[in-house]
């Protein structure tokens, strides 16, 4: 048993993600376990992947989650896949920390484990997404029947399955399913509704990493404005402390670092984890 793992979901279509995401990890920790959950049967390319960067293909029974998916989100069957993340929760370590692949990391993930206390501490997240959980007209209804609720980013997560598990999410969420389709919003998302339901319903507590680590700042935007290069690291300017990860979300991603000027420094750290790791591929490949 691994004693801490790193999980990422994907498919052939984020293979140049995949690369990049990759090398960001690899370039500061050889050893770390790595899996990657398959999205779908389109992986090939994926899979080619792992000798450069060594790491395992989860391969596990996604029935539970894709029935689930299917009965939430019934008209929507491409995007079913989203909620195979928490196949994560299956693999055997003390502690995963799950990360979506637009997005590099920019710390040792071993900085990121140790933490979690199941019952005193069950999840540490890397950023908030106050808009994309709830309905707004609903928040002030959410937060009066979850008062502790973190509206928290499903895009990057650390926790242990002793205190968080497919089977757990699945019965709260199904167990109060008229209660959670009231509170959700839409709008395409589907993960993330869920997994703050889940935790904020069966009482499960979250906290941010700077809680744990005081010298980082968890995750960020690659639109954030207050975050700055300094001294070779990338800093929140608001603390000072240290960004762990950048994340490319939303539709418009590597567009925007060519329109503005501000974003050329994170365009050029992007681009280069993305040539260093294709090196390392075309290497693997000689070797």
């Amino acid at each position: 048993m691994s004693r801490h793992a790193l999980v990422f979901l994907a498919n052939d279509r984020y293979y140049a993600w995949a690369v990049t995401f990759l090398e960001s990890i690899r370039e500061r920790n050889a050893r770390q376990p790595l899996y990657c959950i398959p999205y779908d049967a389109e992986t090939a390319r994926i899979r080619s992947l792992r000798g450069a960067f060594d790491f395992e293909m989860v391969d596990a029974d996604f029935g539970a989650l894709d029935a689930f998916a299917d009965r939430l989100f019934p008209n929507r069957p491409p995007n079913r896949a989203n909620l195979r993340k928490y196949a994560a929760l299956q693999i055997d370590c003390d502690e995963v920390a799950y990360f979506d692949i637009d997005m590099v990391l920019l710390v040792d993930p071993a900085r990121l484990f140790g933490h979690v206390r199941p019952g005193s501490l069950d999840l540490i997240y890397l950023s908030t997404s106050p808009d994309f959980v709830y309905r707004r007209d609903r928040l002030a209804e959410a937060r009066r029947r979850f008062p502790q609720m973190q509206l928290i980013s499903a895009g990057a997560f650390i926790t242990s399955r002793c205190a968080l598990s497919i089977e757990g999410i699945i019965d709260t969420v199904e167990s109060n399913r008229a209660l959670y389709l009231e509170l959700r919003r839409e709008d395409g998302l589907y993960d993330q509704p869920v997994l703050n339901f889940a935790l904020d319903c069966s009482g499960k507590r979250c906290r941010h990493i700077e809680e744990c680590d005081p010298t980082l700042a968890g995750l960020a935007s690659f639109r954030n404005p207050h975050i700055v290069f300094e001294g070779g690291r990338l800093l929140d300017l608001r603390n000072g402390r240290e960004v762990a990860a950048v994340h490319w979300a939303g539709a418009v991603k590597r567009g925007l670092e060519v329109l503005d000027p501000r974003l050329w420094p994170l365009g050029r750290l992007r681009s280069g984890f993305h040539r260093r790791g294709k090196q390392r591929v075309a290497e693997a490949l000689v070797g």
